[in-house]
């Protein structure tokens, strides 16, 4: 890659970093009652922004949680537990319609443990019928409660809640005449426990949670969310080589399609993340933060 372009693409990653601190980055995490969302978005944050409560639902209604990190602001929409015998699905929907616009990011939150598939069923619909079908496309499962698994029988549970989840969205979007079930069934899940570091398999999991939500988080939301939580995922050593490198594609990928980077014949997304001077570049800020974190090791890229 030519250093002119190297050039060009720190300067589109300062321009990118600018513009999101005068942007909200929005979340939406749904699920049913008792299901674990507020604990979810407590783990993602590393801080207790949303209040828990274990003996009973603690979300009645669509609320917004604002928050900033890094200087760059963001909201989280928390929602009622769906399908909670209140008869007030329908009320909820408009709730989120009137309240929720344009998230970056959905967390579909369901428990592993869960045995009733019907009530994945309604949520799913629900969501459908208030954002679109297209907030599948910006989607991520998060199973709760893992470790409420035995280890001897953790996989194929999970194999099977993703592949139940992973049907549910395709007959739902089949309703709705969307015949590409890629777009169910490339959403991609994790399993995860708020009381533990780690699942029934011995592996932590908050590794896999913050890579799935950045390979789905819109491009718009990718730079915003990365320096958002750059300084707290820094300090804490959660990702494999395989995640890291996963993390970093989407992150140049944002930057190429949002900057209006020119990708000629013979050059790749690696080879951008190859060049010298970016795996050099030693800035300050959350510029030299991102680009230090994410682009620094040469031998984690595909």
């Amino acid at each position: 890659m030519s250093d002119q372009l190297q050039v060009f693409f720190l300067e589109a990653v300062q321009k990118l970093v600018a513009e999101v601190s005068n942007k909200r980055l929005v979340f939406f995490v749904a699920g049913g009652t008792g299901w674990g969302k507020s604990s979810t978005v407590n783990s993602l944050l590393d801080r207790e922004l949303c209040p828990v409560n274990d003996d009973e639902p603690q979300t009645a209604e669509v609320t917004g949680h604002d928050f900033e990190m890094n200087g760059v602001k963001g909201t989280i929409f928390e929602t009622p537990g769906f399908c909670d015998g209140s008869g007030n699905d329908q009320q909820y929907i408009e709730m989120i319609r009137s309240k929720v616009r344009n998230p970056h990011a959905m967390l579909y939150v369901s428990r592993l443990d869960e045995t009733r598939p019907e009530e994945d069923r309604q949520v799913i619909k629900i969501i459908s019928e208030a954002l679109g079908n297209s907030i599948w496309e910006n989607t991520a499962i998060v199973f709760t409660f893992a470790n409420h698994v035995k280890a001897s029988d953790y996989k194929r549970k999970l194999d099977k809640r993703k592949q139940e989840i992973h049907d549910l969205i395709k007959k739902e979007l089949i309703k709705h005449y969307i015949y590409d079930s890629n777009i169910a069934y490339n959403i991609p899940s994790v399993a995860i426990d708020n009381h533990s570091k780690t699942t029934p398999d011995g592996k932590e999991w908050l590794g896999f949670f913050f890579t799935a939500i950045v390979k789905r988080v819109s491009k718009e939301g990718t730079i915003a969310l990365l320096a958002m939580l750059t300084d707290s995922i820094s300090q804490r050593t959660i990702f494999d080589k395989y995640q890291k490198s996963i993390i970093r594609k989407k992150f140049i990928e944002a930057v190429i399609q949002s900057s209006g980077i020119t990708i000629t014949i013979g050059m790749t997304v690696t080879a951008i993340v190859n060049a010298p001077l970016i795996l050099g570049f030693s800035g300050g800020g959350i510029v030299g933060t991102l680009i230090g974190c994410w682009l620094s090791e040469k031998k984690d890229v595909d």
